[in-house]
């Protein structure tokens, strides 16, 4: 038997007149090696996260040259996917087998040169390349994961705060559609 999960809700932060247009004509698959899991549709479960894409979105149009650009949050739902589709770096399981997969494409030598990069954008270019790949391999349609936040000013005294509860701050989760077929149910969402 293959299981099914379904994602409801799932937020996407742009601009106001590419929601217009991908609320028509559908999502187009972007980004590239230092997006966090490659080429894809990025969707986030928590809706302010979107928000702050979308205006982070917005402000690197304005800097282009555009005015007028308002954000916008996209709203939409990933049903029935198989869980085979599915690469969760969240499950032991999956990080298992991503692991034996680099570990069969990249030779001992590569993998302690790796662990040595301590330039946080080449590993990230690194991290989305071999995802990428093992996405295309496996014919993989959605990969989850987990992140922590990057440390910055603003989140100190709430990272300090949870760390003398044991509680976890700053962790999200995002959805990198690799296959726009497994989006549904497409709409605006207000604030």
């Amino acid at each position: 038997m293959r299981y099914t999960e379904s994602y409801y809700n799932l937020s996407h932060g742009t601009d106001k007149i590419s929601a217009e247009n991908i609320k028509t004509k559908g999502f187009v698959l972007s980004g590239d090696e230092t997006s966090w899991c490659g080429e894809g549709v990025y969707f986030y479960d928590i809706k302010a996260k979107a928000w702050w894409a979308a205006d982070r979105k917005c402000n690197e149009l304005k800097q282009k040259g555009f005015s007028g650009v308002k954000p916008a949050v996209i709203l939409a739902d990933i049903e029935n996917i198989y869980k085979d589709d599915t690469f969760d770096l969240r499950v032991k399981k999956d990080l298992e087998k991503f692991e034996e997969f680099v570990n069969l494409i990249l030779p001992k030598k590569k993998k302690i040169i790796i662990s040595e990069i301590d330039d946080a954008e080449r590993k990230i270019r690194l991290r989305s390349a071999l995802i990428s790949f093992y996405a295309k391999e496996t014919q993989c349609k959605l990969v989850i994961d987990s992140f922590r936040q990057r440390p910055q000013p603003l989140y100190e005294h709430a990272i300090e705060f949870a760390n003398s509860l044991d509680m976890v701050f700053g962790i999200e989760t995002i959805y990198c559609v690799k296959d726009t077929g497994i989006i549904s149910n497409i709409r605006i969402g207000g604030k």
